[in-house]
């Protein structure tokens, strides 16, 4: 049962990525790091792969596969237009999906300018059967219970931010070889875990996510995102943001929430601390200077923030001079 384990997947990928390098252009097809491409690992049983395209003009690209998998995708950056064997859904920044598919076509619609940021893990029908089948005596296998007589079914909810942490630790991986894959492994399988209990498990999981919130709406949160990132030194209030975005407070606190799984200034908190930590790694910078450069005017208060969020003073992380 288990010889070429992660085929089926790998497969899957594959196929998207080489319709999207035909279409687009770049010199993604093989399997590294950088803008306009793709990065990739397969463990003994698991595909991770992590994408980051800039599309460089309007794009419609179309794939087919007879293979069947399980995936867990996180988009962090981007948005366009999907239609799976004739359902129709958006990419959704800061949103999580659980995706069962087999003998399925598929379309990707991207505007121009669009970055797409994601990161797949690609789980065999087999082991995702290994794994639920104890849930339940049915005949059926849970991956053909789930799906069912169709060939794409989503479940679909904002990044928890209870798994923000486990996401960096997939991403900066302390091992080679070996180690490097039962690493990555166990952090991807911990992802799935999380997300399959929620989506199939909790009695709530089923409830619709996206449902309240037009294609509007959603972009002009997405720009209320940008607006406060650009200004995380010196950010502006909730009715100023809303003003600026042309969209009222409420909903934007309530579409923020939906679309990036915590509130705007929640979010300002991490996306400041995430700045002023590359700020210390990369730049020549003292600690009070990249407080400042985020938008903490008292250092103690920076100080303290930045030691519950990432464990140690922010002094840690300062680049030594050369």
């Amino acid at each position: 049962m288990n010889q070429g384990i992660g085929q089926e997947s790998f497969s899957i990928f594959d196929t998207y990525f080489e319709a999207m390098t035909r279409h687009h252009g770049t010199n993604g097809t093989d399997r590294t790091t950088g803008t306009d491409g793709k990065s990739g690992h397969m463990s003994s049983r698991l595909e991770i792969v992590r994408t980051d395209w800039t599309i460089r003009r309007e794009r419609e690209v179309r794939c087919i596969s007879e293979s069947a998998m399980v995936e867990l995708s996180f988009c962090f950056e981007g948005c366009g237009q999907v239609e799976v064997s004739g359902g129709a859904h958006d990419l959704q920044e800061g949103s999580c999906s659980l995706q069962l598919m087999r003998d399925f076509s598929a379309s990707f619609r991207y505007e121009q300018g669009t970055r797409v940021r994601t990161l797949a893990l690609g789980m065999p029908v087999w082991l995702f059967n290994a794994y639920h089948s104890s849930v339940s005596a049915a005949a059926a296998s849970p991956f053909d219970r789930l799906l069912g007589t169709g060939s794409f079914r989503q479940f679909r909810c904002p990044i928890l931010p209870a798994t923000r942490g486990l996401l960096r630790e997939l991403e900066d991986c302390p091992y080679t070889g070996a180690m490097k894959d039962m690493y990555l492994e166990a952090k991807a399988l911990e992802l799935f875990a999380v997300y399959t209990n929620r989506f199939l498990y909790e009695k709530d999981s089923q409830a619709p996510v996206s449902g309240t919130l037009s294609r509007t709406d959603r972009q002009k949160i997405r720009e209320a995102r940008e607006e406060i990132i650009r200004r995380m030194d010196a950010p502006p209030s909730l009715l100023e943001l809303s003003r600026i975005v042309g969209i009222n407070d409420y909903k934007l606190k309530l579409g923020f929430k939906e679309l990036y799984g915590t509130s705007v200034f929640a979010y300002l908190r991490e996306q400041r601390l995430l700045k002023a930590c590359e700020l210390l790694r990369t730049g020549d910078m003292s600690v009070s200077e990249a407080a400042a450069r985020v938008g903490y005017m008292n250092f103690s208060h920076f100080a303290e923030a930045f030691r519950r969020r990432f464990g140690v003073n922010p002094s840690v992380y300062r680049k030594e001079p050369q």
